[in-house]
Parts: C-alpha cells; structure tokens; sequence
C-alpha cells in the first residue's frame, strides 16, 4: 500500500487501477502511513470513504473502584444506576426533519425507476447518512467516558434481532399488535443498542487497565428494586417514577 501527503489536511493513497486518489486525513499521519491495508467505500448517500487498517488505540485510564449498571431504552437511550440519563440530543435539526419528511411524500408519489425517484431517494439517504453519523458520534464519546470512569459495567443481555422480528405470525396462529410492531422495530433500531454494546465491549477489553463487562439477563429488571431486590410490575408507576412497594424506595428518572 502506497500513500503521500498533499498538505495538512490532505493526502493521497495508490489505488489499483485507478492511480492516486486524494483524500481527507482526519487521523494522525503516522497511523495512516504505518498501516497494513486499505479497503474504499461507496455508501448509499453517495459518499466515497477510504479506510486504513490498524490495531485499535488503548483508552488510557486508572482504576476508580465505581460500578455502575446500564438499562437500555427507548425514551431514555441510555439509564445508569447512579440515575443518570444518556441520550443523543435531536440528530437533526427541525428544518432537516421538516424536509426528510416532505422528501418521503414526495417518493411515495413518484414511480420507481425513474431520474426524479432516483434524485429524491439520494437526497433522504444524504439526510439519513447525517442522522447516522452523529448518532455514531454520540456512541464513541459516550461508551469512551463509561471505560474511564467505571471499573464494572453491568449490561443488559439484550437479543436485538429477536426483538425485532416481525409481528405478522403464520396463517394458523396469527401475530397481535401488527401495525404497531413496525413502529417499535424502527424506534429500537434507531437507539443502535447493539453498537453501543459492541463499543462499550472492545473498548472495555481494550482499555490499558481492562473494565469488566457483565451481562445481564434483562427480564424484569426494569421493575425490579435496586435497594432491596423486589419485583412487582405496581414498582413502576410510569416510565419516569419508580416506588417501591416493599421498602418504600424511590426514584426518579429525568427524561
């Protein structure tokens, strides 16, 4: 793999069969220049990304002595034990919403195939693109303060895929709730639990004092106390306000 730099702020890599492509350097030099391979990408918003193959950089950290447990959500993305909440501030803003929203009428009105399908389909994936990429964002700087301040972090066991499957059912033994479950399905999607997981997992692993990671079977622990371990679906009053019925323990969820 051959590559040089242009300037400070660009570079170019020897691509075969297409000779030197520029590129952004948005990493340190010495890491592109030492690295082992490079693969490039064209994704569905039409942005072309080369990325350089390296080991993955330890988290420098010490050892706190903290714990601290992770529930996953939907209102909330992120809740920990020590009631605090983690979630992305609006991934995009009103007048970007406002046009997705127009840009998904349109397409609903157009026909498949066409030029005008074609640009207006482009045009929701650049919007889309954006959304992901600040959410990925959010995860790295979230799940890199998590490593360096706890020593133990609990997880909740969450099987993502089973979650979202389909409500439709078979002919026989027919699904419930089978206009809503879309709805859910996109909304747990759209928190990217299972990334956040991955994350937090490598780079607990990865961390030059190691964090360890526990998971959880996710069952009830919603309704379950912290104080003093009783569960009771009449624990949660609603999604912000948890009243324990057995030792009167209470807390409040800022959402």
């Amino acid at each position: 793999m051959s590559v040089r730099r242009i300037n400070r702020k660009w570079g170019q890599v020897f691509v075969p069969k297409c000779g030197w492509v520029k590129f952004r350097v948005t990493r340190e030099w010495s890491d592109i220049e030492t690295a082992s391979s490079a693969s490039v990408t064209l994704d569905r918003s039409g942005r072309w990304f080369v990325s350089f193959t390296r080991l993955a950089p330890q988290i420098e950290r010490k050892s706190t002595g903290s714990v601290v447990g992770i529930d996953m959500g939907i209102a909330i993305t992120v809740a920990t034990s020590e009631d605090k909440s983690l979630k992305p501030q609006k991934l995009l803003t009103k007048g970007q919403r406002q046009r997705k929203r127009r840009l998904q009428r349109r397409l609903a009105r157009q026909v498949k195939g066409y030029n005008r399908y074609r640009v207006t389909k482009l045009a929701i994936a650049k919007l889309a693109a954006k959304e992901v990429d600040r959410r990925k964002d959010w995860i790295e700087l979230t799940t890199t303060d998590l490593v360096r301040d706890y020593d133990l972090i609990s997880l909740e066991a969450l099987k993502i895929k089973n979650m979202t499957k389909s409500a439709k059912g078979t002919k026989d033994k027919p699904g419930k709730n089978v206009k809503a479950k879309p709805g859910l399905n996109r909304s747990i999607l759209e928190q990217g639990w299972g990334l956040f997981c991955q994350q937090l997992t490598d780079k607990a692993t990865n961390a030059v004092t190691p964090v360890e990671i526990i998971a959880i079977n996710p069952a009830y622990t919603s309704l379950r106390c912290s104080e003093c371990g009783y569960t009771d679906k009449k624990n949660r009053d609603s999604q912000a306000l948890f009243h324990c019925l057995s030792c009167g323990s209470i807390r409040i969820t800022q959402t």
